[in-house]
C-alpha cells in the first residue's frame, strides 16, 4: 500500500494526450500539466489551483478529476477524494486507476467489501496497464483481515504481472504468516538476489530461516538486515534477534 501513491503519480504522467482540436481541450491538459508538476514537488496548494482550472475549462478531463482525488487523499480527506475520484469515473467507466484509487480510500476506512468491488473493477478493464497494483492492494486488504492464503494468492498474481521485490517481500510475508515456510524462504531467496540491498527482504527471509530451524544462516541474515539499514527499525529488531541467539 505504500508504493502506490508513486505509481499513482507514474500513471498521471502518462495520461495526458497531445490535445485535441478544440482549444479548450488544449488548455485543460495545459493547466493538468502544470498541477501534475506542482504534485511532483509536493506543492499540495498550486496544483489543487490547477487541477480545478482545468475542470473549469474541461469539465470532461477525467485525469484532473483523478488528480484532484489523490491530493486529497494525500492530504487526508477521504470523502473529498472519493467524490473526485467517482466523477473521474462518471466520465470513463472503464478508469481503472480511479477504481483502484477508490479502492485505496475505502481501504483505510476499514470498508473491505467496497475495497474489494473497486479493484476487482479495476481488473475487468483489459486494457488496464498496471493490474499489479490492484493485485498488490488485495493482498494488502487481506493481510489486514489476517487471511494470509488470500494475501499470498494476490501477491502471487502482482507478481507475475511484474516481478519486482515489493511484491516478492509480501508474498514471502503471507507465505510466512500461512506457515507454508519452506514456500515463503524459496521466494524470498529469489527476492535477495533481485534486490541484494532490500533490507526487509533479508529481515523477514532471516524470520523464516529461524522458523525453519536453520539458526546458522538466520544470524547471517540478520547481520546482513541490520549492516543494510542501520539506524531503523528493521536494524535495532535485528540487532534484538541477534543479541539472542549468539
Amino acid at each position: 500500500m505504500k508504493n502506490y501513491v508513486l505509481a499513482l503519480l507514474l500513471v498521471l504522467a502518462g495520461c495526458a494526450g497531445t490535445g485535441g482540436a478544440v482549444d479548450k481541450t488544449k488548455m485543460a491538459e495545459g493547466y493538468y500539466m502544470k498541477g501534475l508538476s506542482y504534485l511532483q514537488d509536493k506543492n499540495y496548494e498550486l496544483a489543487l489551483v490547477e487541477f480545478q482550472r482545468s475542470i473549469n475549462t474541461d469539465s470532461k478531463n477525467k485525469q484532473s478529476y483523478y488528480a484532484l482525488g489523490l491530493v486529497n487523499d494525500m492530504q487526508g480527506k477521504l470523502k473529498e477524494a472519493e467524490n473526485f475520484y467517482k466523477e473521474s469515473i462518471d466520465i470513463d467507466s472503464d478508469f481503472s486507476e480511479a477504481h483502484n484509487a477508490i479502492g485505496v480510500v475505502y481501504f483505510k476506512q476499514q470498508k473491505w467489501k467496497e475495497a474489494l468491488k473497486s479493484f476487482r473493477k479495476a481488473l475487468d478493464n483489459k486494457l488496464y496497464t498496471t493490474p499489479h497494483i490492484p493485485y498488490l492492494n488485495m493482498g494488502d486488504l487481506s493481510m489486514a483481515q489476517k487471511d494470509y492464503e488470500r494475501a499470498a494468492a494476490a501477491y502471487l498474481e502482482s507478481k507475475r504481472y511484474v516481478n519486482q521485490d515489493i511484491a516478492i517481500l509480501k508474498l514471502g510475508t503471507a507465505l510466512l504468516e500461512a506457515g507454508r515456510v519452506k514456500e515463503a524462504i524459496a521466494e524470498l531467496e529469489e527476492g535477495t538476489a533481485l534486490n541484494q540491498k532490500n533490507a526487509g527482504m533479508w529481515y523477514t527471509l532471516a524470520l523464516a530461516r529461524l522458523k525453519d530451524g536453520n539458526k546458522k544462516a538466520a544470524i547471517a541474515d540478520f547481520k546482513k538486515a541490520a549492516d543494510l539499514a542501520p539506524g531503523t527499525e528493521i536494524s535495532l529488531k535485528a540487532n534484538d534477534y541477534l543479541k539472542t541467539l549468539r
